[in-house]
């Protein structure tokens, strides 16, 4: 996992900084791989810590998913992966690894909210 890690769900829905990892402690999360998102390129509408503050902003994610998520907690939460750029980041560098929470990742190919589906429990 990369340092670069985001969460893609805002402060709201328990975004951070923080990679998958931090994650790993909790006994409540299920990781799980699904081979029909991986690839699929999508939009992930999420958010961030704003950097020396204690606000969170708006950020929209570019990509692909990389089929790698996770679930959490119960009810779940369902976490999904994806490997873009946020839109208003122009530096040329190369992709990020970023968590979206499923209910605000759109698939290209598909309409409505929270278009990532379900599937791919392990």
């Amino acid at each position: 996992m990369s340092g670069d890690a985001a969460y893609g769900a805002g402060e709201e829905a328990g975004a951070g900084e923080a990679g998958a990892e931090d994650a790993a402690g909790e006994d409540d999360v299920r990781y799980f791989f699904d081979d029909s998102l991986a690839g699929r390129p999508c939009t992930c509408e999420g958010g961030s810590q704003i950097e020396g503050t204690n606000y969170a902003g708006r950020v929209t994610y570019r990509g692909v998913l990389t089929g790698r998520g996770f679930d959490q907690g119960d009810p779940p939460w369902r976490w999904l992966e994806l490997a873009g750029r946020s839109i208003d980041d122009h530096s040329g560098q190369g992709a990020q690894l970023v968590w979206c929470e499923q209910s605000f990742v759109f698939l290209d190919d598909e309409d409505g909210p929270g278009s990532a589906g379900g599937g791919g429990e392990a």
